[in-house]
């Protein structure tokens, strides 16, 4: 793939794992990789929008929708678009086709691949509405990275937490760059 003028881009949804995105855009920065960020509302209440536009020195989209059409301008520049971590509210959205915000309205507007790293307390991860929603996101050519197992922040034990950075990393560049950092 091409990707001279094309952004990798992240989408951040509300989890307390939304931290740990800050150390994966780092990292693709640091291999100088352009990345740009989005965020839901609920995301930018764990982490400022202003942590990200220090890391990748571009505008970061919050929220619902700016003055212009950012999400289709966003999709005229993607190589990648990888939501980490993707709450249960952002997996069914994108699941029902429904854009209520910069993140869902940009994946309608895509034609380029998506990965999606779901971080969400175990029981709400293995609800049959939450599989669902995954299998139908697979079945429209989403590649989904499995959250792994542990306790996660509510002291609760199963599979459910965000699967490792490198992973999810090596999946993006895999993509962007055809090869594995």
């Amino acid at each position: 793939m091409d990707t001279k003028n094309k952004n990798i881009i992240i989408a951040v949804s509300g989890s307390i794992a939304a931290y740990k995105t800050c150390d994966l855009v780092r990292e693709l920065r640091k291999k100088g990789h352009p990345v740009t960020v989005l965020m839901t509302k609920n995301a930018a209440r764990f982490v400022g929008p202003v942590t990200f536009q220090a890391l990748t020195d571009q505008k970061v989209y919050t929220g619902d929708f700016g003055e212009e059409m950012e999400h289709i301008d966003i999709k005229n520049t993607a190589s990648v678009f990888c939501v980490v971590p993707a709450t249960a509210n952002v997996i069914g959205k994108m699941a029902n086709g429904i854009a209520d915000d910069v993140l869902t309205s940009a994946y309608l507007a895509l034609h380029c691949p998506v990965i999606v790293a779901p971080a969400m307390n175990p029981q709400m991860y293995s609800h049959k509405a939450v599989q669902r929603n995954l299998r139908t996101l697979k079945e429209d050519g989403v590649l989904i990275l499995e959250p792994v197992e542990g306790t996660v922040v509510c002291g609760d034990t199963g599979q459910g937490r965000l699967a490792d950075l490198k992973l999810i990393e090596n999946e993006i560049l895999k993509i962007h760059t055809g090869s594995i950092s």
